[in-house]
């Protein structure tokens, strides 16, 4: 059906044909009206809005780090409470992020973005009113429930407005909304914390969120992708003409045409009465989660995993005890002049700019030598120079100077 329907549609728009009736409708899928509707200021917009997204969980997961060294002096934590209050936030994230996935799909990408970013952005801002460590470590752990949902949302609803050949290069720049979000948490860390003290830095760390927050309930529409599989077709219609009119693009929008509507149901689910009504409500919310646990997404999915936890694992595992080393090494380096807590944020607001050249590469490598190859790539050399890095401080025995130690840092994250 869908591969008809395409093909009608590509047939509406070539050369002379006889003129349909005027009660004939066009039928496109979610996939050709969005390729009709194209790619310009709509799409950059949108862009820009889920960055501020992902921005925003960036400042989130990293705001841990910058307070680190004067709350965990304020409330006299030990080394394993510090591992705690780091860890709380991905634990959150870790109990959201497959509830989130599965709301997307059942109440909409736009919906679950807005309440994922209301979540995130209000125990943000509980977190600065913390008066013990595990009020602080709980209202962590909900921020990262919103952390994941922000994440989910973004990266699942912006290729659903994008044509096939735009996916690359805009789905690179709502990842470097994450650069964004560390140089402002850094930017912010170094002029609030320490002048204002930490809490006040936790309060306008939750700007981004609410910003963003602002702009999906004024102006963000609900994908149209979405609004067809759950059988909304007169309103996808209107996202796609809404979208064309944003890129000058209408003319391109028959006007007659109309978005597929379908049902969330597949065929062979139709074909089993008895088990749908065996699961009730639970089994319709849990079936997109049991796909990926069926070929052929079953591997796909396994080694994209994968790559996520490595990821993970270099990455946020070095960042989150940054602060926290060059702290340590500012407390036993005599041969500089400059306060402590001036060379820890000045040195993470240089680690956070590091990522720019790996962002503006990435957009276009993508789109000329592949995905996968660009991935390969990047993590080779991401672990490369972590090891690089290790390798200088361990052989130094741990007495690398602060400044030496700032530097190479600086040139690894890059």
């Amino acid at each position: 059906a869908s591969a008809a329907s395409r093909a009608r549609s590509d047939d509406a728009m070539s050369a002379p044909h006889p003129p349909r009736a005027p009660n004939m409708v066009e039928s496109l899928t979610p996939e050709r009206a969005i390729e009709l509707a194209g790619a310009g200021a709509f799409q950059v917009r949108l862009t820009t809005l889920l960055m501020l997204a992902n921005a925003g969980d960036a400042v989130e997961v990293l705001s841990v780090a910058l307070i680190l060294p004067t709350a965990g002096a304020e409330f006299g934590l030990s080394a394993s409470q510090k591992g705690v209050l780091t860890s709380a936030v991905f634990a959150g994230a870790l109990l959201g992020s497959v509830a989130w996935g599965l709301a997307g799909d059942r109440v909409g990408r736009r919906r679950m973005l807005a309440t994922a970013l209301a979540v995130n952005a209000a125990f943000a801002l509980a977190s600065g009113t913390a008066r013990t460590f595990w009020f602080l470590v709980t209202c962590r752990v909900l921020a990262g429930v919103g952390v994941s949902g922000c994440n989910t949302a973004a990266f699942a609803a912006l290729p659903e407005f994008l044509p096939v050949h735009a996916r690359g290069k805009h789905t690179v720049a709502l990842a470097s909304g994450w650069m964004v979000g560390s140089i402002y948490s850094a930017s912010t860390g170094w002029a609030l914390i320490p002048t204002e003290g930490w809490r006040t830095f936790v309060f306008v760390s939750a700007a981004p969120a609410l910003a963003c927050l602002l702009g999906v309930v004024v102006w963000m529409p609900e994908s149209p992708r979405f609004l067809a599989v759950r059988g909304r077709g007169e309103e996808a219609t209107e996202v796609i003409r809404r979208i064309a009119r944003g890129n000058a693009r209408d003319a391109r929008v028959p006007r007659d045409a109309r978005v597929e509507a379908t049902t969330p149901t597949s065929p062979p689910e139709r074909g089993a009465p008895q088990r749908r009504r065996k699961g009730g409500p639970a089994w319709a919310w849990i079936a997109p989660l049991r796909s990926l646990c069926a070929p052929p997404l079953r591997s796909r999915a396994a080694s994209i995993g994968f790559a996520w936890f490595s990821l993970s694992w270099g990455w946020y595992g070095v960042m989150l005890w940054l602060p926290e080393y060059f702290a340590r090494l500012a407390a036993s380096d005599e041969s500089s002049n400059e306060p402590p807590s001036t060379n820890v944020y000045a040195e993470n607001f240089a680690v956070a700019w590091s990522n720019l050249p790996g962002n503006i590469a990435s957009a276009f490598l993508v789109d000329v030598v592949g995905r996968r190859a660009t991935l390969t790539w990047c993590m080779a050399s991401a672990a490369a120079a972590a090891f690089v890095f290790a390798l200088a401080v361990g052989a130094s025995g741990g007495a690398v100077s602060r400044a030496a130690a700032g530097r190479l840092y600086v040139a690894s994250a890059c």
